[in-house]
């Protein structure tokens, strides 16, 4: 073992090395050279203007009652497109669509710094009713139009961060059907008969029935999105008409150019309340209901359309919540729908 000057020199060089290797290990991590700058890459940047496909993927399915969710591409983030871009990434089977039409609107936005959902609320997405124009936003208006019901567009817009970088804002835009759509049902012998127009009316009758004595529902399309449940609020389309004499009772929003309307499970006929529940938006029910079950006058039969489920909890909400979306970005002129209920 060695001793004297050789040992010290030994203890020396190893005390050294202990020095020197961190420090150089560390600089190698870091990737900084001798002026301070970081010479590591620095998190992938995809520029915004790219083909949508490169960009980012989509999941989630129109209709579904959900909002869907991006991945961006090699977890990188967007730089801000030169303009605002429109893809759209599904075509639907529905009507098409045009400025003054009905249509209700699925509204999801997203950061293009991470993917994540900046939409503003726990569901993840807005509804926005009423008719195709500039009150949607100058954007989604001329997204949408033209398109057909059932379709998804993506628009891609400039966006500024809080700290002053620019990135893409993404919003998702689900044009939902204003109609039943899914597969048809033979409804049981005894159920009113419904015919539907060329315009989106309907006729119903009853001639030669039996008035109900206890309330019965029968399904003549079966939708595939999400279960009613006892507190919803629904957008939807619906008829009342009298049992004995076949007269509308109210208000047919049936219709192509007819607005839908709200209905509010946990404050509507009973006989909507009590037999609504578990039905699959994107189905057509028709409810036979005796006087007591109804208006507490006559029998009557009532056609529905479930359209969608509004996340909005109450009526000050729904004005809020088709309004825009807090967001982390501030962006030139937006593609959020301004305020707007219909109900």
């Amino acid at each position: 073992m060695p001793r004297g000057p050789l040992a010290v020199g030994l203890i020396g060089v190893v005390v050294l090395a202990m020095i020197l290797v961190p420090l150089a290990v560390n600089k190698f991590v870091s990737g900084r050279n001798d002026s301070g700058t970081s010479t590591v890459a620095q998190a992938t940047v995809l520029d915004g203007n790219a083909p949508l496909s490169q960009l980012l993927t989509i999941s989630g399915r129109v209709g579904s009652g959900s909002a869907p969710s991006i991945t961006l591409s090699n977890e990188a983030s967007l730089s801000a497109p030169s303009s605002v871009l429109t893809d759209v990434v599904e075509t639907g089977q529905g009507r098409e669509v045009s400025e003054g039409s009905p249509v209700i609107l699925q509204v999801s936005q997203f950061s293009g710094i991470d993917g994540h959902n900046t939409t503003g609320n726990d569901d993840g997405y807005k509804l926005w009713q009423g008719k195709l124009g500039a009150s949607v936003g100058e954007y989604i208006n001329a997204a949408v139009s033209g398109q057909h019901e059932g379709s998804r567009i993506v628009l891609r817009e400039p966006a500024e961060e809080e700290d002053g970088s620019q990135t893409t804002k993404i919003t998702v835009v689900d044009l939902l059907p204003t109609t039943a759509t899914g597969e048809a049902k033979q409804p049981a012998s005894g159920t009113p008969t419904v015919s539907e127009g060329s315009d989106g009316s309907i006729t119903v009758s009853s001639a030669g029935l039996p008035a109900p004595t206890r309330a019965s529902t029968a399904v003549l399309i079966k939708g595939t999105g999400p279960q009613i449940g006892t507190q919803h609020r629904l957008i939807a389309r619906t008829t009342m008409v009298s049992w004995s004499s076949g007269q509308v009772l109210g208000e047919s929003t049936y219709g192509y150019q007819n607005l839908p309307k709200r209905i509010d499970m946990s404050d509507t006929l009973v006989g909507i309340s009590q037999n609504l529940v578990d039905i699959t938006v994107g189905s057509r029910v028709v409810l036979s209901l005796p006087a007591e079950q109804a208006q507490g006058t006559e029998p009557v039969v009532v056609v529905i359309d479930v359209l969608a489920i509004d996340p909005a909890k109450s009526s000050a909400s729904v004005a809020e919540q088709s309004g825009g979306a807090p967001t982390s970005t501030q962006s030139a002129p937006s593609s959020t729908p301004t305020p707007q209920d219909h109900s």
